[in-house]
């Protein structure tokens, strides 16, 4: 009970953190008012998760300073993306406790940026203009996809871990023991005497002294 708390605190701390760095985002004193109208205009920061990037006007003409600018919030959003993931999946190892602290701290670094990627593909320009001789570009995607994709990627690792043990608990099952034993009996003094028989392999009777077995 205390786990899930903690998780629901914990997702309610992302939620908020969030729209705290976007509000942030906004309001950095390092933008302008033009800026940051633009950026309120364009984006919902409780459904979104935003990055804008800039880039200077070179002789080269404002297509290819809008490219960069571009290049530039994709690179910034990119960064927000992987931490919102990484806060999910911690969350999630909380859920398989002792189980996740199998998965090292790099395989999540890796699935964070792999959801980062794959939610990247689904950004949106909504935006764009040029002030003070650069260009802007504000991108986004919508907030639900990242725990949507971080989710069906974490599940999905889970399976692929499954898999392999179950590949491995397979080829174990198939390897023949060395060995094998089989159960036969002998005439001796009107009595049954059991004889383990192992194939290629010598006995130890009960003076410890190996002796060949002809089968």
């Amino acid at each position: 009970m205390k786990k899930k708390i903690f998780i629901l605190s914990l997702t309610a701390s992302m939620i908020f953190a969030q729209g705290c760095t976007n509000i942030k985002s906004m309001t950095s004193s390092s933008k302008s008012a033009t800026t940051q109208e633009n950026i309120a205009s364009a984006v919902d920061i409780n459904q979104e998760i935003f990055a804008s990037g800039e880039a200077h006007i070179e002789e080269s003409g404002k297509g290819v300073a809008k490219m960069r600018a571009k290049h530039d919030a994709r690179e910034k959003l990119r960064k927000k993306l992987f931490k919102e993931s990484e806060t999910i999946l911690k969350a999630y190892l909380l859920e398989i406790n002792f189980y996740g602290r199998k998965i090292s701290d790099q395989v999540l670094k890796d699935l964070g940026e792999y959801v980062a990627e794959g939610v990247l593909f689904e950004a949106v320009e909504k935006t764009s203009w040029s002030e003070n001789n650069k260009m802007y570009v504000v991108l986004s995607v919508d907030k639900d996809a990242v725990s949507v994709k971080t989710k069906e990627t974490f599940i999905a690792h889970i399976d692929s871990i499954q898999a392999k043990l179950k590949q491995v608990r397979e080829k174990i099952q198939s390897i023949p023991l060395e060995g094998e034993t089989s159960l036969e009996t002998t005439d001796s003094d009107d009595s049954e005497t059991e004889i383990i028989l192992e194939e290629k392999s010598p006995i130890l009777d009960d003076s410890n002294e190996f002796i060949d077995v002809q089968l």
